[in-house]
């Protein structure tokens, strides 16, 4: 049959390739003919790369090909050129008589040539000087698809102009399945100057790339991994899959198994057992299963490498794609496939893999064999740290559970077990219904601490999702006994779940400590010493805590002590630590399968710190990374935040916007972030009285107050911030009057707070000088000494806006210029721009006339033409005149950028205007 070429509308992960096809027609053009050869798996994209290299190309480049049939043998001669000559032909408009062999494929050429002899060699002269005179005249690429299909004459003529091409302007490329067999590529192949691509597998993020734009929307991270893993990448299997969910399509599920049903007897039953198998089996355990071994049995298996359907893997064997795996099993009848199962489960049920053992026990019907097997399963899946599939495992227990299959744990027993395992591997939301069915089933008043054990999982697990776990902490400390080590730990978790809101966490997490320093209890001590180590920011208590978790059986709390490390060094200003520890950090998280929990925590300080250093690409990597991971949801606002103000930084508004909105969860922990986010996107947006309010609902958060000082007042100096962008839009009294009572209340927030470090000292000195206009060179030295680039451009901006209006322009300039290089350093295109705004000469005072001075100084308090006229006793006309006038020589657009200019030049204070 003629196979259907289906061309997949969307390209991605394919740039190198496609600069290298287009590097090979240039070589062409420049240097002579050249062959290019594109090797692939069906599906895999050759024939998209070949329609965006035509689309991409210039379009003096001409472009033909065709495509060989899938009737090998049976098919017509020289097929694909056919459709090559007659685009040519067409191209060329050739006349009767200089073409008399290919006058038999095309009669508009003329009479044919009756002469056969040497008919082929002439034949192929004719092609050729058919391509070189098109070439000649405009660069040609002829592309010849699916080589592996073709027939004889078409190979023959193929490798005749591959070899007698001297003109240069032509590129032959060609499309094949791999490997490169066969006379013809096997010549092309070691023909110098071939450019060789093979395509291969799409990865986990290009995945989440193509369907996004198949979609139109951003694909969550766990149907980019079901795609990815199902699809194996191969782009046409991922554009099949993107809207069909778990389904495989049918017309993709029939054109897997035409190999397969293609297969002698022998060699379809056997693929049908491996595919019973599951992803992966080993040679022996399916020879066992087969019933065989010996040359029969690998002649077999051969025989499916050969066509492609298995791989080797290990000593065993693989699906050389996990859709046709699907549709092999899927294709058998239900009792053939409960059969093979029960097989298998024979011949694993005393060996040691019990998760292999529990799945096929369940698809053989065997409930009391999958029951076991399942849960020993789930503790070998916990002592490797594969938390994800503990989960999975776990829950294959309760769905068969029954009480007379002896585990060695009850009912509750498992429920506390599973909302554990959610909680490390970052399944919150199905850990709380865990924890909510096991505390069902428990009698509080005849095991508290079973009981209490369960509402601090379900506690910690509703924190992690939305905050929400306190109320269960509470209710498990009524529970506990004064002084218990469980109450202890529980004091800990209550405080950290608390934070930051120290009044509240303190007193907890002291006695935590005071529990943990008499009970000898470790895991307690670290709880507490980590609460108050960080409100009191003594590192020597983080140092003592992180030697005692290491000697503990706590991956979890192992990954907090950094956590609570990397704040401390934060808020000193020790990004370059920080950077450090968190690396660490998120190392140790999936070595110990918490980088989706833990992990995710541990990126978002990293992110931070990263972009407080202006190391603002390996930022985006950090936390780009962390987001595929499938982030929990409260981690995920926290990472999508700090990719907003990394985007508002780098002047890209959709992204920064698409991450505000994302941001619909205004709790304490987000604070920072959202409200900041918020309030200078508004600004960046060219609303700052939209910003303004925005700033207003930050200040009315009551959680404001009860935060650390270094959470809130950058908040404080976006606020300071929004109030400049004010003044620069419009200046008129009444403005001012509402800008001056703002900064009152933000000086009044400021007041109320200590100083909570190096950098909240560096935050509470750079808001003074925004709000006072004053004190700017602490402000930038403060900046200097903390090695942060961004702030420190822009506090060097900012203060050479005021040394301009004090009219040291040569001292504004050199700020300026520093400010410059460092915003250019770190791709800061908004900063940039203003910079260089500033930077570009402007009118002095001597370039405008007094009348347009005073024009001016009405334009900045915000008067109309009509008002102006009247102020200065002129006709609206003539007020309409200077503003022109004023708008030329200050090469300003509108008004209001005139006023900014006036403001920032003190042309409008020359004569009496007030800033």
């Amino acid at each position: 049959m003629v196979a259907q070429r289906v061309v997949s509308p969307v390209l991605v992960g394919r740039s190198e390739e496609l600069a290298r096809l287009t590097a090979a027609l240039d070589t062409a053009v420049e240097q002579g003919p050249g062959v290019a050869l594109i090797a692939g798996e069906a599906g895999i994209g050759k024939s998209r790369l070949l329609a965006e290299l035509a689309r991409s190309l210039d379009p003096g480049v001409r472009v033909v090909g065709g495509v060989c049939a899938e009737l090998g043998r049976d098919s017509v001669p020289y097929a694909p050129f056919v459709t090559v000559l007659r685009s040519l032909i067409r191209v060329e408009g050739v006349t009767p008589g200089p073409y008399p062999r290919l006058a038999r494929w095309f009669p508009e050429l003329g009479a044919p040539d009756d002469d056969f002899e040497g008919g082929r060699h002439r034949l192929y002269e004719e092609v050729l000087t058919l391509v070189e005179r098109v070439a000649a005249v405009q660069p040609l690429v002829v592309t010849i698809e699916d080589l592996h299909w073709a027939d004889t004459a078409t190979c023959e003529l193929l490798g005749f102009l591959a070899r007698n091409l001297t003109r240069p302007g032509v590129l032959l490329v060609i499309t094949h399945r791999p490997p490169e067999v066969g006379p013809l590529l096997s010549e092309l192949a070691r023909r110098p100057g071939t450019t060789r691509l093979r395509l291969g597998h799409l990865d986990e993020r290009d995945v989440g790339r193509q369907l996004a734009a198949i979609l139109g929307t951003e694909p969550d991270p766990v149907t980019v991994g079901r795609v990815h893993q199902r699809s194996d990448g191969n782009p046409l299997f991922v554009e099949a899959l993107a809207r069909a969910g778990e389904r495989t399509p049918d017309d993709v599920r029939d054109l897997l198994l035409d190999g397969p049903r293609s297969l002698r007897t022998p060699a379809r039953e056997l693929l049908s057992l491996a595919s019973v198998a599951g992803g992966r089996v080993g040679h022996r355990l399916l020879a066992e299963v087969a019933g065989q071994d010996g040359p029969e049995f690998d002649a077999l298996l051969r025989e499916l490498v050969d066509r492609s359907l298995l791989v080797t893997a290990g000593d065993g064997y693989a699906f050389r794609h996990a859709l046709i795996r699907d549709a092999v099993y899927d294709d058998l009848p239900p009792g053939e496939r409960a059969r093979l199962h029960a097989r298998y489960a024979e011949a694993l049920r005393e060996g040691d893999a019990p998760a292999e053992l529990a799945a096929h026990a369940h698809a053989a019907g065997d409930r009391g064999l999958a029951l076991s097997a399942a849960y020993r399963a789930a503790g070998q899946a916990r002592s490797s740290y594969a938390y994800a599939e503990q989960v999975r495992l776990l829950g294959m227990v309760l769905d068969l559970w029954d009480p007379d299959v002896p585990l060695g744990a009850d009912r509750i027993g498992v429920l506390t077990e599973a909302a554990e395992a959610c909680m490390l591997s970052g399944d919150y939301a199905r850990g709380v219904e865990d924890a909510t069915a096991g505390l069902a089933a428990v009698d509080e008043r005849r095991e508290p601490e079973r009981a209490a054990l369960l509402l601090e999982h379900r506690g910690r697990l509703r924190h992690r999702l939305d905050t929400t776990g306190s109320s269960d902490w509470e209710h498990a400390l009524e529970l506990l006994p004064p002084g218990s080590s469980q109450r202890g730990r529980l004091l800990g978790v209550l405080a950290m779940g608390v934070l930051p809101d120290v009044d509240r966490a303190r007193p907890s997490f002291e006695e935590a400590l005071a529990i943990g320093r008499a009970t000898g209890d470790a895991m307690v001590t670290v709880r507490g010493l980590l609460g108050v180590g960080s409100m009191t920011n003594d590192l020597g208590m983080l140092t003592e805590a992180r030697t005692l978790v290491e000697r503990l059986d706590s991956n979890d709390l192992l990954m907090t002590v950094p956590m609570y490390e990397a704040m401390l060094h934060t808020r000193a200003g020790d990004h370059q630590r920080t950077i450090e520890v968190t690396g660490d950090g998120i190392r140790l998280a999936r070595r110990y399968g918490l980088a989706r929990s833990r992990g995710a925590e541990l990126a978002r300080y990293a992110g931070s710190a990263l972009i407080l250093a202006g190391r603002w690409d390996e930022a985006t990597a950090v936390l780009e990374e962390s987001l595929r991971a499938d982030a929990p949801p409260q981690s995920r606002r926290g990472l999508r935040a700090l990719v907003g103000q990394l985007s508002l930084l780098r002047g890209d508004l959709t992204t920064a916007a698409e991450a505000a909105a994302a941001l619909d969860h205004p709790d304490a922990g987000s604070l920072f972030s959202r409200h900041q986010l918020l309030c200078l996107l508004a600004v960046a947006q060219g609303d700052p009285e939209r910003a303004d309010l925005l700033l207003d609902r930050a200040l009315t958060d009551p959680a404001l107050t009860r935060i650390y000082s270094s959470d809130a007042r950058p908040v404080l100096v976006a606020g300071a911030l929004v109030q400049r962008a004010r003044l620069s839009a419009r200046a008129d009294t009444e403005l001012r009057q509402r800008v001056a009572a703002r900064q009152s209340q933000l000086a009044a927030f400021d007041a109320e707070f200590g100083v909570d470090g190096k950098l909240d000292r560096a935050w509470r000195t750079m808001l003074r000088a925004l709000i006072e206009d004053a004190g700017w060179d602490q402000a930038v030295a403060s900046w200097r000494e903390l090695r942060q680039p961004y702030e420190l451009a822009l506090c060097l901006f900012h203060s050479a806006r005021t040394l301009l209006t004090a009219g040291d322009r040569p001292g504004a300039t050199a700020r300026l210029r520093e400010a410059a290089v460092l915003a250019e350093d770190l791709s800061a295109a908004p900063l940039a721009r203003q910079i260089t705004q500033v930077l570009r000469p402007r009118p002095t005072q001597d370039g405008l006339t007094e009348r347009e001075l005073e024009v001016l100084r009405l334009i900045t308090d915000g008067l109309s033409n009509r008002q102006i006229a009247a102020r200065l006793h002129i006709s609206p006309s003539t007020a309409g005149v200077h503003v022109s006038h004023i708008l030329t020589k200050l090469s300003a657009t509108t008004r209001t950028e005139a006023a900014a200019i006036a403001l920032r030049e003190g042309l409008a204070g020359a004569y009496g205007g007030d800033r």
